[in-house]
C-alpha cells in the first residue's frame, strides 16, 4: 500500500477520532457544568417538599425554624414564603421573580401560601444531555478535514491536468515536478513520471525534426552534384561519356542513402526483417572480415580476426550482417594508413553471449561523444570527422538491440576506438 493510501486512511481515521473526542468532551463538560445546578435543584425540591409538609401540619410557625436554618447556610438554595393573596413576603428571604420555582400550598389553618426558591427544583431523573451539539461539532470537524483532504488531492491533480493539456498543445517543455513542493506520495511520483514522459516526447520530436533536417541535407548534396553535372552536359553534350560515371556514382549514393533510411525506419518500428534462422555468427563474421580485409588492403590497411570455433544463434542474418559490416567498415575508414583493424570475438564463461570487439588505431572519440556516434547523421567535430551518410552505426545499434543485444563504444588500448557488439545465444 502506498503513501497516498495511508494519508487517506489517517485523514478519515483522524476525523472519526476527533469527532468522538469533541463529542465526548462536550458531554463531559456539559455534565460537569450542570452537576452543581442539578444538586442545588434536588436540594430545592427537598426543601419545597419539607416546607409543604410543615405548612400542611403546623402552618407557618412550624416552618419558621426550618426556614431560618436553611437560609442561614453560606451555600445552597434560599426559600421564601409569600402570602397567597398579595404575594407579600411573610417568612424567609425574598427571591427574584421569574427565577427558581414557585409552588402554591395550603396551610394548616386554611391560609394560602406560595413557596418560592431562588433555584429551580429538580425532581426525578433528568433527561440526558442533548446530542445535537456533539453531532454538529463532529460534522463540522469532518467537514473541515474533508475539505482539506479534497484540496490536498485536487490541487496537484489539477496541475497534472493542466500539464496534460499543455503537452496536447505541443508544449513538450512543460514540467510539473517542481510545482509539487515537498509532497511525498503517489501523486508526486505521477508528476515525475509525467516529466519523464514529456522529456522523452520532447526528445523524440526534436530528434525527428533533426532527422528530417539531416535527411534533407544528405539528399541535397548528391542532388546538387547531379544538377551540376546535368548543367555541364547541357553546355557540352560531348562530355556525356566522361560525366556518366559521376552521374551513376551520385545515383548510387542516393540509392544507398534511401535504402539505409528505409532499413533504419524498419528497425525503429521493431521490424528486424522477414524472419530469423539458426546462424553460426562466427562463420558470418569471418566472411565479413574477409571482404573487409580485401577492400582494406587496397587502401593500405589491414583487418584481422581472432574468434572461437562456433557460436550459433537464431537471428536475422541480413540485419546482423549489416551491423557487423557497418562497424568494421567504419573502423577501416578511420584507422590510419599502415595500421590494422582488429576484430576479436569471444564468449565469457557459460557461453550464453558472444562479444565482438572491433578496434581501430584512429584518433578516437571524446568520452562525452561515445554514445552520440550511434545516432543518425551525427558528425563529430575535431580530429575524427564522419564521412558518408552517417547511418551505419545507427543501423548497427538498432539491429543489435532488436535481437536483445547491446552495443557500445569505448577508448581502445592503442588510443583509437573500440566498439563492442554483444549478442545472446538463442
Amino acid at each position: 500500500m502506498g503513501r497516498l493510501f495511508w494519508k487517506l486512511f489517517l485523514c478519515f481515521w483522524l476525523g472519526m477520532v476527533l469527532s468522538f473526542v469533541v463529542g465526548a468532551a462536550w458531554v463531559r463538560l456539559a455534565a460537569d457544568a450542570d452537576a452543581g445546578r442539578r444538586e442545588a435543584g434536588r436540594e430545592a425540591a427537598l426543601m419545597l417538599a419539607t416546607a409543604e409538609t410543615l405548612l400542611e401540619h403546623g402552618d407557618l410557625p412550624a416552618l419558621v425554624p426550618a426556614l431560618a436554618a436553611w437560609n442561614a447556610r453560606p451555600h445552597g438554595p434560599r426559600l421564601g414564603v409569600l402570602a397567597g393573596d398579595d404575594s407579600r413576603l411573610v417568612a424567609g428571604v425574598a427571591t427574584p421573580e421569574g427565577q427558581g420555582t414557585r409552588r402554591a400550598v395550603p396551610g394548616a389553618r386554611g391560609t394560602r401560601y406560595v413557596l418560592a426558591t431562588d433555584v429551580a427544583a429538580v425532581e426525578g431523573d433528568e433527561r440526558p444531555p442533548s446530542v445535537g451539539i456533539p453531532v454538529t461539532s463532529g460534522a463540522a470537524v469532518a467537514f473541515l478535514l474533508s475539505y482539506v483532504l479534497a484540496w490536498y488531492l485536487s490541487h496537484p491533480l489539477q496541475t497534472v491536468r493542466w500539464a496534460l493539456h499543455e503537452v496536447a498543445r505541443g508544449r513538450f517543455a512543460t514540467r510539473i515536478g517542481p510545482r509539487m513542493g515537498g509532497r511525498r506520495d503517489e501523486i508526486v511520483d505521477l508528476a515525475h513520471d509525467f516529466d519523464r514522459m514529456a522529456g522523452q516526447l520532447q526528445g523524440i520530436i526534436e530528434g525527428r525534426q533533426r532527422f528530417l533536417h539531416d535527411i534533407s541535407h544528405e539528399l541535397r548534396s548528391p542532388l546538387t552534384r547531379l544538377q551540376a553535372a546535368l548543367g555541364l552536359l547541357r553546355q557540352d553534350p560531348g562530355r556525356l561519356e566522361a560525366m556518366s560515371a559521376r552521374l551513376e556514382r551520385e545515383a548510387e549514393r542516393m540509392d544507398t542513402l534511401v535504402e539505409d533510411l528505409l532499413t533504419l525506419a524498419r528497425l525503429e518500428e521493431g521490424d528486424s526483417g522477414p524472419g530469423r534462422e539458426r546462424v553460426d555468427l562466427i562463420d558470418l563474421l569471418a566472411a565479413i572480415v574477409d571482404d573487409a580485409a580485401f577492400e582494406a588492403e587496397a587502401m593500405g590497411r589491414a583487418v584481422v580476426l581472432e574468434a572461437p570455433g562456433r557460436f550459433v544463434s537464431t537471428v536475422n542474418g541480413t540485419m546482423i550482417c549489416r551491423a557487423f559490416e557497418n562497424v568494421i567498415r567504419n573502423a577501416v575508414r578511420f584507422t590510419p594508413l599502415g595500421t590494422t583493424v582488429r576484430v576479436r570475438a569471444w564468449c565469457p564463461a557459460g557461453g550464453g553471449w558472444l562479444h565482438v570487439d572491433v578496434e581501430d588505431e584512429g584518433p578516437g572519440v571524446p568520452p562525452d561523444q561515445m554514445d552520440r556516434i550511434f545516432e543518425p547523421f551525427v558528425r563529430l567535430e575535431g580530429d575524427r570527422p564522419h564521412p558518408g551518410g552517417g547511418l551505419g552505426l545507427a543501423i548497427a545499434r538498432r539491429a543489435i538491440e532488436s535481437h536483445g543485444g547491446r552495443i557500445h563504444a569505448e577508448p581502445g588500448p592503442s588510443g583509437g576506438l573500440r566498439v563492442r557488439l554483444s549478442l545472446p545465444a538463442g
